[in-house]
């Protein structure tokens, strides 16, 4: 399951016709527990009047059955999803986080620095600190093994379950537990699925 085929879920009935916890962030949000149960929030414009909420509900439920099928579990399932002031809200979780690459099929990783290291990341970026001043290249990655990092290519915003240490520099830093990547310069940030270049959040676990 590609990543946009949830975008067009969400949009999908508009072409047929002819056209403090993540639940509460007001943009795309994705986070992952101590578990490495992955959290995700879309928000998707739902301004359209000839855009069906039931059809809306139809195409997100059959594309997590299917994968629900293929992958012998229930490791995809909606929490919840709405539509309230023209904005259509789908919350879903994934058992795992190879189980959030699969549904998607795009890159993501959620561990230690260390992990990530043995995974290929190269961390082959700028980084700075929470604060916005640059970090110094011996810390990262070997000087933060220990510590936890969350890896995206999506633009969104990344809600991690501690404190922030440092982000690449291609990630801008909301608050000491949110961070966002945004879209490539010169780019419809509205249907690019991926960046070119990953974007990191190390930060201090609360576990």
């Amino acid at each position: 399951m590609k990543k946009q085929k949830l975008g067009l879920a969400l949009a999908a009935v508009l072409l047929l016709s002819g056209c403090g916890g993540i639940e509460k962030m007001p943009e795309t949000t994705v986070t992952v527990d101590d578990k490495g149960t992955v959290e995700e929030l879309l928000l998707e414009d739902f301004s359209d009047e000839t855009y069906n909420e039931e059809e809306l509900t139809a195409q997100i439920n059959e594309l997590v059955e299917a994968y629900n099928k293929e992958a012998g579990s229930e490791a995809v399932s909606v929490k919840s999803m709405q539509v309230k002031d023209e904005q259509a809200k789908v919350q879903l979780e994934y058992q795992s986080v190879a189980d959030y690459r699969g549904f998607n099929q795009v890159d993501f990783f959620a561990g230690s620095v260390k992990e990530a290291q043995k995974e290929g990341y190269a961390f082959a970026s700028d980084f700075t600190d929470a604060k916005g001043k640059d970090a110094s290249t011996a810390k990262i990655p070997d000087g933060c093994e220990n510590q936890q990092v969350i890896i995206i290519r999506e633009p969104m915003q990344v809600l991690v379950p501690g404190t922030i240490l440092y982000v690449s520099k291609n990630m801008k830093v909301v608050n000491e537990s949110q961070a966002r990547l945004s879209a490539d310069e010169d780019t419809d940030s509205e249907s690019q699925v991926t960046t070119q270049a990953y974007g990191y959040v190390i930060y201090a676990s609360d576990k």
